[in-house]
């Protein structure tokens, strides 16, 4: 993620909705991966409730300084909307990772 966010922006923009939805999806993505990692990791060391708060608030502050680290980048800008944007794969992991939690439990009662 850092490496991607150091590239040099382009002067040229081609803003219509197949490209943003394009770039944006990578944010997702990206930050989906980031917080399943955090979760696994945490998920060793900690309860359940622990772990989607640690993997969600440092996942978060990660999306918040690369776009900071963004502004320093020529051609770039850090953006709000792409914080929130990344908190959506934030979102997608835990809700998924609880998701397939619940339902390995289920199949084990039955």
């Amino acid at each position: 993620i850092f490496w991607l966010s150091s590239l040099p922006g382009s002067a040229k923009h081609y803003y219509n909705l197949f490209y943003f939805l394009e770039r944006k999806s990578f944010h997702v993505i990206e930050y989906f991966i980031l917080g399943s990692l955090f979760y696994f990791y945490f998920s060793l060391k900690f309860t359940q409730k622990r772990t989607i708060l640690f993997s969600t608030i440092l996942t978060l502050l990660y999306a918040m300084s690369d776009e900071w680290h963004q502004t320093f980048v020529f051609g770039r800008d850090g953006r709000i909307r792409d914080v929130l944007i990344d908190s959506l794969g934030i979102l997608l992991a835990m809700f998924l990772i609880l998701k397939i939690k619940q339902w390995k439990k289920k199949k084990q009662l039955n």
